[in-house]
């Protein structure tokens, strides 16, 4: 009997590539990406899914114009001009920066691949800024780093979005198998149901906004919200047409051929409560509120990117939708007041400073550090004994407070915040880091690679407790 309906079991969601580079294959050994899916046991699927939805929605906005004339009452004709567009939003519980980094935002985390044992991948968590490859112009400009031989883009705008739906009853399919390093197969690149699959496909997906929070009584969680200029129905997940759409003719990008990858059990954080999250200042007080004496109930954080469609003649589609040049990262902060302090509104005009803050997720009981020594990876163990999220603002002007006392209620305090979100300036913004997250892997073909030097390459096998896991020098874009 067919499902009567359709419920979020049996769904799941995934982001690739969507610029005009954006094949969806790259070879274990190196070279350009590829859409050439033949041969998967030596190839990475570059899609990958968003962990942890909670709610997907999407609307499609097709927008006539009518064509009247003199001497007619009824119309002429009712034509697109104005391009159709798609607006897409989904919601997910915050679990460390895999889900940010895959959605093009640069985030800095630790690195417990071998030969590293916790370094950062920037310097700091300052060294690069959240946006800035969303003002890449090159789409096909590559990022190379000394330890590994992959091509990476530094443009991370344009996304393909795709919503993959089971039509049995049972879930999207997430699994791991002990590896007997003797029958290699090609499951870590597919999912072996996704021909069953359904798929929506959203092409040349831009982001619009990103917004995170955590309360009392609530887990933290995050909200973005997308435009696209194409939806596309497929009833297969194995080898399907790419949602991308050429911004000139308006047609769908030839040969961009994907196939659903196998959701591969995760380790880290189920999700992050309110307990597990600090939030501090080095410098805010005054105005009648001491901050380390505040009872913080609740953040909000918001960053809108201001899009504005660059449309050109004899282009059916913009060519690209850019941010403007001024964004801002706003904070809201909420809490109960303990006790006064001394201050003055003039006093705060005139310093007019700028603020940091620090919000830090860090879960009382971190993911347990291994006590067997790692396989053909030297004696460095997997570690994720740090930070699930850090978010970070440097120079926060003061945008408004304001305060609530009734009958029966706490005397409450809330703030609002923002800083401007500048690519060239590293001084001051906004900031996100924190652990990536692992995944436990059924099978790669193994290459011993260089295990000494800058010439880091091939994949190596960790084992973690009783499980095996495979990790490899792959950056986490």
């Amino acid at each position: 009997m067919a499902r009567p309906t359709v419920i979020y079991n049996c769904q799941a969601l995934f982001v690739g590539p969507a610029p005009k580079s954006g094949y969806n294959f790259l070879s274990y050994i190196g070279g350009d990406p590829t859409d050439d899916y033949s041969s998967l046991v030596q190839k990475i699927n570059k899609l990958n899914p968003i962990d942890r939805v909670q709610s997907v929605s999407y609307s499609i906005n097709t927008p006539h114009t009518d064509i009247v004339q003199i001497n007619q009452r009824g119309l002429v004709d009712r034509p697109y001009i104005d391009y159709p567009s798609v607006d897409l939003s989904f919601d997910y519980l915050l679990c460390g920066t895999k889900n940010e980094s895959r959605l093009g935002f640069n985030v800095n985390y630790p690195l417990f691949n071998f030969p590293f044992s916790g370094e950062s991948f920037y310097e700091n968590n300052q060294n690069v800024s959240l946006l800035s490859g969303f003002f890449e112009k090159d789409e096909n400009k590559k990022l190379k780093y000394p330890w590994q031989d992959f091509p990476l883009n530094q443009y991370r705008d344009c996304r393909n979005i795709y919503a993959v739906v089971n039509p049995d009853k049972g879930d999207i399919n997430r699994s791991y198998f002990k590896e007997n390093f003797v029958d290699p197969d090609i499951y870590q690149s597919i999912d072996p149901a996704a021909t069953g699959y359904n798929v929506i496909g959203f092409g040349n997906c831009y982001l619009n906004s990103y917004n995170t929070q955590g309360s009392v009584g609530g887990f933290a969680s995050a909200s973005v919200s997308y435009t696209a200029y194409n939806i596309n129905f497929d009833m297969s997940g194995s080898g399907f047409q790419a949602p991308g759409i050429e911004t000139q003719s308006g047609k769908i990008s030839p040969e961009k051929s994907v196939i659903i990858p196998r959701i591969l059990s995760s380790e880290g954080y189920a999700a992050l409560t309110h307990g597990d999250i600090t939030i501090s200042t080095d410098s805010f007080s005054g105005l009648g509120v001491d901050f380390d004496s505040l009872h913080i109930q609740g953040y909000e954080i918001s960053i809108d990117l201001n899009r504005e469609p660059l449309n050109n003649l004899g282009y059916k589609f913009p060519v690209k939708t850019l941010p403007t040049s001024t964004i801002y990262a706003n904070l809201s902060l909420e809490g109960f007041v303990d006790s006064g302090n001394s201050g003055s509104l003039v006093d705060l005009i005139s310093i007019n400073s700028g603020y940091n803050f620090t919000i830090k997720v860090d879960p009382k009981q971190a993911c347990p550090k291994s006590l067997a020594a790692p396989i053909n990876a030297g004696t460095i163990p997997i570690n994720q004994e740090d930070e699930a999220l850090r978010y970070t603002f440097i120079g926060a002007k003061l945008n408004d407070f304001s305060y609530n006392s009734s009958i029966g209620d706490n005397k409450v305090f809330s703030a609002s915040f923002n800083v401007e979100v500048d690519p060239d300036n590293l001084t001051e913004g906004f900031f996100i880091s924190g652990v990536y997250g692992m995944e436990k892997v059924e099978d790669f073909i193994l290459l011993e690679g260089t295990a000494s030097g800058n010439n880091q390459n091939g994949f190596y096998l960790q084992q973690e407790t009783n499980d095996l896991l495979v990790t490899n020098l792959l950056p986490a874009y």
